[in-house]
């Protein structure tokens, strides 16, 4: 290869790199976010969790908890898709709107996990130890649990996945299934893109 050669291949390099799009700032699950045809992004963990509390809130079955706020232990909440993601980002999303809306309160205690039963169990007994009364605050009136899984397909080059959000209310008196609802999110699609 000659000099020139080099030479223009050294002055073409940088301008070359610099073709790429520079880093912006874009709103959150907005038509800009990248759609992952599989992977869960977050404009479904949006949809999913609006969807949710939209369907909570108007059935009104908080409002019918001997507790006011009605007091909310969230149980576990399985993530069975192959799309490595926090499940927190969907329960978080509903938890920051009835906690901040009065409707409800979560509990939580100390520790790693504290809102683990282990964790509010000690509580308990450090309150009976003080010989303090009001032990029954940790009482939760409900259970949210829930799980979420996938439905994967494909037909020629194109794919398509629905994940499905899937969430439980449970009457901690009872043990009866006070509330639930199901949100699916398909998205299709031959290579991933920005925007919708």
């Amino acid at each position: 290869m000659s000099i020139a050669r080099i030479i223009a291949s050294v002055v073409l390099l940088p301008s070359l790199v610099a073709c790429g799009s520079p880093g912006k700032y874009i709103e959150t699950g907005g038509t800009d976010s990248i759609v992952s045809v599989g992977e869960v992004d977050i404009q479904d963990l949006q949809v999913a969790a609006s969807g949710m509390l939209e369907s909570l809130i108007a059935q009104g079955t908080l409002k019918s908890a001997p507790h006011q706020p009605a007091q909310l232990r969230i149980e576990r909440v399985v993530n069975d898709t192959s799309s490595a993601f926090d499940v927190g980002e969907l329960t978080y999303r509903m938890r920051e709107q009835l906690v901040n809306s009065g409707q409800a309160t979560v509990l939580t205690a100390y520790g790693a996990d504290a809102e683990s039963p282990e964790a509010q169990e000690r509580l308990r007994q450090q309150a009976f130890l003080e010989g303090r009364t009001s032990v029954d605050t940790l009482e939760p009136d409900f259970f949210l649990t829930g799980k979420i899984t996938q439905l994967k397909r494909s037909a020629g080059n194109t794919k398509q996945t629905t994940y499905t959000f899937r969430l439980t209310l449970t009457n901690a008196n009872t043990g009866q299934e006070a509330w639930t609802k199901v949100v699916d999110v398909t998205k299709q699609g031959t290579r991933n893109a920005v925007g919708y």
